[in-house]
């Protein structure tokens, strides 16, 4: 990178008029009011942005938020990916009613700590500042504040600046970074155009990594755009890592209506939906919620409104713990485990937050079922094995597509995969990177294997039916079919044959004494008939035995190799061998053009059996039949086996 940045940020928190923009300027040197009004006002609109610089040279982030009740969806856009927070109280005011709603904020976000700055120390005396911390020490009790040291400041006078300053920067470096692993996701704060740039936007990356030239999908609306360049805390950076502000240079982005409140993200890696599944908690200073209540809801950097939907009860009252399903108004963009917030549609006011359970799909539910799940999934926990399995249970035999997984668990796919390949109960469909619980794959291996016993009953003698026929089966999920198929055919026990068979070799058990003696009355039949194969009714009358008797055991023949069946004959299987070597001979004879009335005589063969052999020997893949004549293909498999065994 071209500057050094600490991934902590740290944003402002209180009242209008508490000095929070003043604060930032004194430790910064930076004005964070950017906007003319607010210039012109003296009041502090929309976010504004600064930059620390720590001992050893690095950059710590600094977010500033309006603090008048008309712009707290201002304020909790700002505080989207914030580490730590300043609650700003001034002096002679003390605690305010922005300072009690900010706190339940910041509370509800779960901001990882902070410090609580005295303002306006200059104005007041020491029992009055004694008075306004005793009153703010109360207020932030059972909160991540309730530990956080008092600095008391003047911004004007630059008296407690310096150590403010020297304890923030001791507080970012003892607070563990973001992790940057998992696909990328960052909620948009601001979008402006630059000249000679184009579309800027910003915000503080909550997962993962990305550099110039990466492509990002912008959520909801789908489009996807390149990053062109990146800054930080201004200048350039070779990436953009969770935990730091960030703005990204996506050009090709301003005719996508891309505005504050949507996602940058890695392409595919998130959703957008209107119902979200949260564990919520309501403040102590809520009012009773209804079954249906009109909500604003807050997570990243949007605001949507939607109805909150309660499902193991009618109401919930302050401080209830309830697991919930928002129906919002619009998409969103969030994963399981982002902090979100409730406000009141009218009055405005916070009354809750929680987590994200999941971003789910709008639809019929039953509020029992639904609220169930949702407590399965919270007793689950944070542990992504129980995560894991608790999705599988819900999913059943259908298992769960690893990427559905990732999404639902706000991890990387390679997380994802990692647990569950350690996970006993768990089998990873590697070809379709989908999952099952073990059990349902056990259960479906036995449920497959007879279907397949219950297709030969007739032929007991068989081992072999068509893959085709396996897939049509209607008792088992099509994923799991796959799975277990493929599991089977890894461990040896099922072989894919030509033409679609499935050979299933556990079946390939010896033969009684009499039924082994009428096996080999049929190969040696089939074999000494040569290219004149006998009729279904001479090998009838051969072995003695008809219907599905004898195809039983004609069906045992081709499993074991030692027949092919070819149109409606039976030929041995060394014989239509020849017949491959005759015509790949004969092909090479003739500029791989088949000569087929010299092939004809070589077999000493008749057209009743000729044809069917030549269109046998293209299905194999030996030859082809263009414009009227047949070819060789010397690319093919069996091509290049004959060769092989030419020249052995």
């Amino acid at each position: 990178m071209a500057r050094a940045i600490h991934p902590i940020v740290i944003g402002t928190a209180g009242h209008i008029d508490h000095g929070k923009s003043s604060l930032v300027k004194a430790l910064t040197g930076i004005d964070p009011d950017r906007l003319k009004e607010e210039k012109e006002r003296g009041l502090t609109i929309d976010l504004g942005f600064a930059r620390m610089r720590l001992a050893d040279g690095r950059w710590l982030g600094l977010v500033d938020v309006p603090g008048h009740e008309r712009f707290v969806r201002n304020m909790v856009a700002g505080c989207t990916g914030l580490d730590l927070a300043m609650l700003v109280v001034a002096a002679d005011d003390g605690v305010m009613p922005q300072t009690v709603e900010h706190v339940d904020i910041l509370d509800l976000l779960q901001v990882r700590g902070g410090l609580i700055v005295l303002t306006k120390i200059d104005m007041v005396d020491k029992a009055l500042a004694d008075m306004a911390e005793e009153e703010v020490r109360k207020l932030v009790r059972g909160t991540p504040l309730a530990d956080a040291e008092v600095v008391r400041v003047s911004s004007v006078t630059g008296e407690g600046i310096p150590e403010l300053k020297q304890k923030l920067e001791a507080l970012a470096l003892a607070v563990p970074p973001r992790t940057s692993q998992g696909p990328f996701r960052m909620p948009i704060q601001r979008v402006f155009s630059l000249a000679g740039i184009g579309t800027v936007v910003t915000g503080i990356p909550m997962t993962g990594t990305i550099q110039p030239g990466a492509e990002i999908e912008i959520l909801p609306i789908g489009d996807r755009v390149k990053v062109r360049g990146i800054h930080a805390y201004g200048g350039k950076v070779d990436e953009a890592v969770a935990g730091h502000s960030t703005a990204l240079s996506v050009p090709e982005a301003k005719e996508s209506g891309v505005h504050r409140g949507m996602v940058a993200c890695a392409p595919g890696a998130f959703t957008a939906g209107a119902a979200v599944d949260v564990d919520l908690t309501l403040t102590k200073r809520s009012p009773r919620l209804g079954h249906r209540e009109p909500i604003r809801f807050h997570v990243g950097t949007v605001e949507v409104r939607g109805q909150l939907l309660l499902l193991d009860r009618d109401a919930a009252g302050p401080g209830d713990a309830v697991v919930a399903r928002v129906e919002l108004d619009e998409d969103v963009c969030c994963a399981a485990g982002d902090r979100f917030l409730l406000r009141l549609q009218n009055p405005a006011a916070t009354c809750g937050g929680g987590k994200v359970i999941r971003l789910s799909k709008s639809g019929r539910y039953r509020r029992k079922d639904l609220g169930e799940e949702l407590v399965g999934i919270l007793v689950a926990g944070d542990r992504p094995e129980a995560r894991i399995e608790h999705e599988l249970q819900q999913a059943g035999p259908d298992g769960r597509p690893i990427d559905e997984l990732s999404r639902a668990l706000g991890l990387a796919d390679e997380q994802v995969v990692a647990a569950v390949r350690a996970m006993p109960e768990v089998v990873l469909h590697d070809r379709a990177m989908r999952a099952f619980l073990a059990a349902h794959v056990a259960a479906g291996e036995q449920e497959l294997l007879q279907s397949v016993d219950r297709m030969l009953q007739k032929r007991a003698e068989a081992a072999s039916v068509k893959r085709a026929a396996i897939r049509a089966t209607k008792t088992l999920p099509q994923p799991l079919i796959d799975c277990v198929f493929d599991r089977l055919q890894a461990q040896g026990r099922v072989r894919m044959g030509r033409q679609g068979q499935a050979l299933f070799l556990d079946r390939l058990r010896p033969l009684p004494a009499p039924q082994q003696q009428r096996f080999d009355r049929i190969v040696a039949e089939c074999e000494q008939r040569g290219f004149r194969p006998p009729e279904l009714a001479e090998l009838a009358a051969a072995v003695g035995l008809q219907g599905d008797a004898l195809l039983s055991l004609l069906d045992r023949a081709q499993d074991e190799g030692r027949v092919d069946k070819v149109g409606e004959h039976y030929y041995g299987a060394a014989v239509v061998r020849t017949v491959l070597r005759a015509v790949r001979s004969n092909c090479l004879a003739h500029a791989e053009v088949l000569d087929i009335p010299a092939l004809r005589d070589q077999l000493d063969t008749s057209r009743k059996y000729l044809i069917p052999l030549l269109e046998y020997v293209d299905s194999l893949g030996l030859t082809v039949l263009r414009g009227g004549v047949r070819r060789l293909l010397p690319s093919s498999d069996v091509a290049r086996e004959l060769a092989r065994e030419a020249t052995s």
